[in-house]
């Protein structure tokens, strides 16, 4: 039977198909996005959570920049949706058994096995380190193994700030204990606790009382190989100082130590072993959970990204090194592309016998510009475009294609559209009115803009790339400058209050959510125009250029009629 409801509310736009499990911190669903059928796993956050503040606050941080991680050894997170209802975690879905299931079932995995396991796990706390994202609670249940003897983390950040401890206890770091907030040395130290485990079948302390064995019991190596001691003693260490600096230092390790005992095909022969343990404990039962953990809840067969082989030094150490470098988009007015096309002149300055109203600052008159810019328009109603939203407190979203202006009414556009993550790869669509359609396959699917996914990403594209934007940004300046012309156009930057563009009917609701995710109160922005007026290039940034920002940018290109956009039959 399918499950259609959870604690009376559900993620709209999705169909749920069957129960996955949950826990202490939620419940997990296998659905079915109604757009795309696209399979999800979607985990309903437990009504404490979802009513503590604190922790959605924190949680809608790091959410924010998993949804912009894409690395085969963490799982993709799709939205993070919030309701009066409730709150959810929508992620990838594939077949696979957790490490947690896997060591019930069988047992210690041989030394091969754990080396290619904890090799994952550190490459998928690489790339979530690089952009500011700690685990927190890691156990082997966090862990999926997939059909291919992939590692790859899930559950990221889920345990409240100060609970990290009891959600975890066999694996965390004596520090975590006194309170101390969670740092990559205790995501490492988790890593080589569950390590320990999978050599010996269990974690390196046990008993009554977790804390004082974490803080004053020896490290038990002497239970493991002897060439793998080495590791062992430096994840383990007691003082957080002691431990590897970063991961790519324990990948270093790692692969040294696994080479001298194992020869260099090391990688490929563990993953091999992880592949069959996988097959063979997902013929088993999950097994219930451990009394004295307090479990995060998700289910093992949950979501992650199929991700090709590889192996050797390139792999473990260089990845690791190299792993999620995101350059900075914001490049000043002056960088925007050059073109050919001669700049405009200046716009006559608007005649009026009543007074005129104060210049912003710069001396520039957007009234006259603004004219020029509807008047351009409206003799060219069409243009190729290209749109890109990025920064650090939103959902990522690209478009190109083609929009037609209509007269007193919303643009429609022919684009080929992405989100975030795997399940929002691009996809063919058109926006007509205030619907998305979207091709699915050999179908068009049709849905109301806005919401989450596609829709939601869709809606940003059309309020982020419209003219009337790029207008109303001009007008609501108090600081507009213009630089000098050039062959390729001229550019007019300037700043408005984020505030006055909040209240624009059409675009209002997308700077309201910029000033929120950023705390600013000035959205900066520049606009290049060509000879005629026509806009070329603009960028938009709420936050500092260096800093925690949110940041739109787009371009077009082939002013012209075009032919209309129709709305497409949708199943």
């Amino acid at each position: 039977m399918a499950f259609n409801v959870v604690d009376g509310w559900t993620v709209p736009g999705f169909t749920h198909d069957r129960d996955l499990g949950g826990g202490a911190s939620g419940r997990v669903m296998l659905a079915t996005d109604d757009l795309t059928s696209t399979k999800v796993a979607i985990k309903y956050l437990a009504g404490a959570l979802g009513a503590d503040e604190a922790f959605l606050a924190r949680f809608r941080a790091s959410a924010r920049r998993l949804s912009q991680l894409e690395d085969p050894n963490v799982v993709d997170l799709y939205d993070f949706v919030e309701a009066p209802e409730g709150a959810a975690i929508v992620m990838q879905y594939a077949e696979g058994v957790s490490l947690r299931r896997m060591l019930a079932a069988q047992g210690p995995t041989g030394p091969l096995a754990a080396l290619s396991m904890l090799g994952g796990t550190l490459l998928g706390l690489a790339a979530a380190h690089e952009n500011g994202i700690v685990h927190g609670a890691m156990r082997p249940a966090n862990i999926l193994v997939d059909g291919d003897g992939n590692a790859r983390l899930t559950d990221f950040a889920t345990s409240p700030a100060g609970t990290e401890a009891q959600s975890g206890p066999p694996y965390a770091a004596p520090e975590l204990w006194d309170g101390v907030p969670a740092t990559v040395a205790t995501d490492l130290y988790a890593a080589t606790a569950i390590f320990y485990e999978c050599l010996t079948g269990r974690p390196p302390y046990a008993g009554r009382n977790m804390a004082r064995l974490h803080r004053e019991a020896p490290v038990p190596a002497d239970e493991v190989p002897g060439p793998l001691r080495g590791l062992i003693h430096q994840g383990l260490a007691k003082d957080p100082a002691q431990r590897p600096q970063t991961v790519a230092d324990f990948l270093a390790a790692l692969e040294d130590a696994a080479v001298s005992a194992y020869g260099p095909s090391w990688e490929a022969q563990g993953r091999g072993r992880l592949t069959e343990l996988a097959a063979q404990a997902a013929l088993h039962p999950e097994p219930p959970k451990p009394k004295q953990s307090r479990s995060s809840g998700l289910n093992p067969i949950v979501a992650g990204k199929q991700a090709g082989g590889g192996g050797g030094r390139t792999r473990w150490v260089l990845a690791a090194v190299a792993v999620l470098v995101v350059a900075g988009a914001g490049a000043s007015a002056m960088t925007l592309l050059k073109g050919d096309e001669k700049p405009p002149p200046d716009p006559a300055p608007a005649q009026s016998s009543t007074p005129q109203p104060t210049l912003p600052v710069g001396g520039v008159d957007p009234r006259p510009l603004v004219a020029q810019i509807d008047q351009a328009v409206a003799q060219a109603p069409g243009a190729a475009f290209s749109y890109w939203q990025s920064g650090c407190c939103g959902f990522p979203a690209s478009a190109k294609g083609t929009f037609g202006l209509v007269q007193g009414g919303q643009p429609s556009y022919s684009l080929t559209l992405a989100g975030a993550g795997a399940a929002r790869k691009p996809v063919r669509a058109v926006i007509v009115q205030d619907r998305l359609y979207m091709r699915v396959g050999k179908k068009w699917k049709s849905a109301a803009l806005g919401g989450n996914g596609y829709p939601a990403a869709a809606d940003q594209v059309r309020m982020g790339s419209s003219i009337t934007n790029l207008t109303t940004l001009l007008q609501s300046a108090t600081k507009l400058t213009k630089s000098p012309p050039t062959e390729s156009g001229t550019i007019y930057e300037g700043e408005a209050p984020a505030a006055k563009l909040a209240q624009t009917p059409g675009i209002g609701q997308m700077y309201a959510q910029m000033a929120q995710a950023t705390g600013v109160q000035q959205i900066a922005f520049a606009i290049k125009l060509d000879a005629g007026y026509r806009p070329t290039k603009f960028w938009v940034r709420a936050g500092p250029e260096n800093g925690r920002k949110q940041k739109i940018s787009g371009s077009y290109t082939k002013w012209g009629k075009k032919p209309p956009i129709h709305a497409p039959r949708a199943a």
